[in-house]
């Protein structure tokens, strides 16, 4: 069984919680039997300049040492567009990046907003790759909802989107919105096992993936729940790595 954390967070030394170096991040894989981690950068590791170019860089030299096991997701801020835009285009076509993270609650901007999230939308789109969003409580005015994500479904119904922590307590929620649109995507970490079990059920198997959120979720806590899900083996399978490997089209380089 192949094994893949779709949602994890790698910083390097001094730019967050640890693991921090390759060494550390690949003993605590191989610990757990992961096989690869999709990895983007932390709120900490965010430039002076308000970017995250030097944490997609470390992100980027990262993979080039661990190929097939660390598969990074370039982070932007949408603010800075043409910063967002360039960096998504270099990191996809040039860096080998197999998606792209926004955070609209540590950016301050709301995931369905015509001026900042559409273009990027759109080049994910062009590019062809998913895009993997925080989501979670109402707070910072509601940015993070997971039902805001339905209005950049509905206007992009080619694009792969990842509701990442399946909408922490409007999980209900993320699981609605889901129902509505079937390039949307839910992941795991943070919820029980009964509401991944609901989850599947309502929105299917193939439509839901494995996240641990590392650092700040542990990897065998957050596995473990999809284990303790009221699912079938093959169900698990499909959560626990399977379906990320699909969308990330891993098999047709492997």
């Amino acid at each position: 069984m192949v094994v893949i954390d779709g949602h994890t967070h790698f910083a390097g030394p001094g730019r967050g919680l640890p693991p921090n170096t390759i060494e550390d991040l690949l003993s605590v894989m191989d610990r757990n039997d992961i096989d690869a981690i999709v990895t983007c950068a932390s709120y900490s590791s965010i430039g002076k300049d308000r970017t995250y170019d030097e944490a997609n860089e470390f992100i980027s030299n990262s993979m080039r040492e661990a190929p097939g096991r660390i598969l990074g997701f370039v982070r932007v801020n949408p603010h800075l567009q043409k910063n967002a835009l360039e960096s998504i285009r270099r990191a996809i076509k040039v860096q080998g990046f197999k998606g792209v993270k926004l955070h609209p609650r540590n950016e301050a901007f709301a995931i369905n907003c015509e001026k900042l999230a559409f273009p990027i939308a759109e080049m994910a789109v062009k590019l062809k790759v998913p895009i993997l969003i925080h989501t979670g409580e109402p707070d910072t005015y509601g940015f993070a909802q997971p039902t805001l994500v339905g209005g950049l479904a509905d206007a992009f119904p080619d694009l792969r989107l990842i509701i990442g922590h399946m909408g922490k307590r409007l999980y209900e929620d993320a699981i609605l919105v889901a129902r509505w649109f079937e390039n949307i995507i839910l992941e795991t970490s943070f919820r029980s096992p009964r509401e991944i079990t609901r989850a599947v059920k309502r929105v299917g198997a193939d439509r839901v993936i494995y996240g641990s959120d590392m650092p700040f979720g542990i990897p065998e806590v957050e596995m473990m729940k999809i284990h303790l899900s009221d699912i079938t083996p093959e169900e698990k399978e499909m959560v626990l790595g399977a379906n990320i490997a699909r969308i990330l089209k891993l098999e047709e380089t492997s």
